[in-house]
């Protein structure tokens, strides 16, 4: 696996100190949006494409096409200004899809998050912002048969929007605690990897990147490309759900949906948006459940939801001499790759303290013990670029019907992945490890703790994805794919897709510079058509 954490046209003007800035093309500014109030008597409006959703995929593709020339229209869900709050309640109310409530069946029963509001899942993520691995990239191409999806013209976007986003490697000086125990075992053992790189030029290392950044430090879509694209005449219009992609003639010609109130859910006027061109950019779940409760999936063959990869992830938690509190300091800041476990990434826990007491077990009569130990409990999440698949539907009612299998070897190597990540930790400095693992005790030996994983099932592990993707892939057979390699759906001329349900196979990496590139490309293929 190439090295992720390559970054490429960083500036070298410090903002803070240690920090690169973001480059010059970055507009770091608030995007503004209509809301709810501006449709309260309806809408209806005509231009050139129409994109619903506005994270990564959507708003990269909105600044290209907006940059050249064409009459661009978003729609979001979510509202049209942050409503930021350091607290999961707020954030899951306001900023993730479905009230953060969405869940994948199967084998074991586990979270799955997407974000919403403008600027999608990049308002709420921890802005981790790794490339697209040269081996992902080299599978792709040759399943596409087009060497426009492959290492060269793919790694000259990845440089593109990084430079936009601000990439740069996360500076011990902001690091905290957590991620500098990290590093100290990474080197220890001499792993490749440290700290990591994230799109946040501004970061002052507060901890709260999954509840909005409160300093406008995190280059989230709606600081980025999304000011881009309004600068060059795109219409933004949030708290819109779209229920139904109008299709005449056999071709996609626009949408239509219905503006709610964020606060009270009260339904406002309908929104209609007529296109030649409709882009979905609602994210690997929110675009199949869209697809499948508009009635178009069964149009555009069998794999409409079909082959979902979630990146499962569970992690291992470490207790130190030292404070480290690992709910302060760049969230997600460090991560590493062991040589015997390709496609397995860990990288830094972060999570508040009420998660860590939960996560560790420190509930009812181990409160007050778990409170003693809080802050000296420091962790790693391992992430598996997985061989295990889903699925998605809608509900009568719209909302998304997930399902996901787990491959055996899926969680062969994600157990490998936290014991390799235990010994991270003891390296770094903890003396005793744990995991939340039902029935799973504390450790002072890596042996004991692996022993201890060593007949566990899925259904003994807490799991959780925040990375949906491949629900509606790119590809060449209409059998086995959504859309072909210009993005364009089998079926419906004229509907496109760009999010992270697109790509062909999982990548084994946060998603969103690689959604970032995507959308970016796809984009530019279309003005090249238009």
């Amino acid at each position: 696996m190439s090295d992720p954490a390559t970054g490429a046209g960083l500036s070298s003007a410090p903002r803070i100190p240690a920090y690169p800035a973001p480059g010059p093309s970055v507009i770091f500014a608030p995007c503004h949006a209509d809301g709810f109030d501006a449709v309260g008597a309806g809408r209806e409006l005509t231009c050139d494409v129409v994109i619903v959703g506005s994270g990564p995929g959507g708003a990269s593709a909105a600044r290209v096409l907006a940059e050249g020339g064409l009459k661009v229209v978003v729609l979001e869900e979510g509202p049209p200004q942050s409503r930021f709050r350091p607290n999961q309640a707020n954030t899951a109310r306001y900023h993730m899809q479905e009230g953060g409530a969405m869940v994948a069946r199967g084998q074991s029963m586990f979270p799955v998050a997407a974000g919403r509001g403008v600027g999608g899942g990049t308002l709420i993520n921890s802005a981790l912002s790794f490339r697209t691995p040269d081996a992902v990239l080299q599978e792709w191409e040759d399943v596409l048969s087009d060497p426009f999806w492959g290492l060269s013209n793919v790694g000259e976007a990845l440089d593109e929007v990084s430079e936009i986003v601000g990439v740069c490697i996360t500076p011990e000086e902001i690091a905290g605690g957590n991620n500098l125990l990290i590093k100290r075992g990474i080197d220890a053992l001499g792993l490749e990897g440290g700290m990591a790189p994230r799109s946040t030029p501004g970061c002052k290392g507060c901890g709260i990147c999954n509840y909005g950044c409160p300093t406008m430090g995190k280059a989230s879509t709606n600081l980025t490309f999304l000011p881009r694209a309004v600068n060059a005449g795109a219409l933004i219009q949030a708290d819109t759900k779209i229920t139904e992609v109008l299709v005449e003639g056999g071709r996609a010609v626009g949408v239509r949906g219905r503006a709610y109130h964020p606060d009270t859910g009260a339904a406002g006027g309908e929104v209609v948006v007529r296109a030649p061109r409709v882009i979905l950019s609602a994210g690997a779940i929110g675009t199949p459940r869209l697809l499948w409760h508009a009635g178009l999936a069964q149009r555009m063959g069998p794999a409409v939801g079909e082959g979902l990869h979630i990146h499962p992830g569970s992690a291992v938690l470490g207790v130190a001499e030292e404070v480290i509190e690992l709910w302060k300091g760049a969230t997600q800041g460090a991560f590493f790759h062991h040589p015997d476990l390709p496609g397995v990434l860990p990288h830094t826990f972060t999570a508040p303290p009420e998660v860590c007491l939960t996560a560790a077990g420190f509930i009812g009569d181990r409160l007050q013990a778990g409170l003693d130990m809080l802050p000296h409990l420091c962790g790693l999440i391992v992430l598996v670029s997985d061989k295990g698949s889903g699925r998605v539907r809608a509900t009568a009612d719209g909302r998304a019907d997930i399902t996901y299998d787990f491959a055996p070897t899926d969680l062969d190597r994600a157990k490998a992945g936290l014991i390799e990540s235990a010994k991270v930790l003891m390296a770094g400095g903890a003396y005793e490890i744990t995991a939340p693992i039902f029935g799973l005790g504390r450790y002072r030996s890596v042996n004991e703790f692996a022993d201890a994983l060593a007949d566990r099932v899925v259904t003994d592990l807490v799991m959780y994805s925040a990375h949906p993707m491949s629900s509606c892939r790119m590809g060449t057979d209409p059998a086995s794919s959504v859309i072909n390699p210009f993005a364009e759906a089998h079926g419906i001329p004229g509907l496109f897709i760009a999010d992270a349900s697109i790509f062909p196979t999982s990548i084994g990496v946060n998603p969103q510079l690689t959604t970032m590139a995507c959308g970016t490309l796809i984009a530019r293929r279309m003005l090249q058509q238009a």
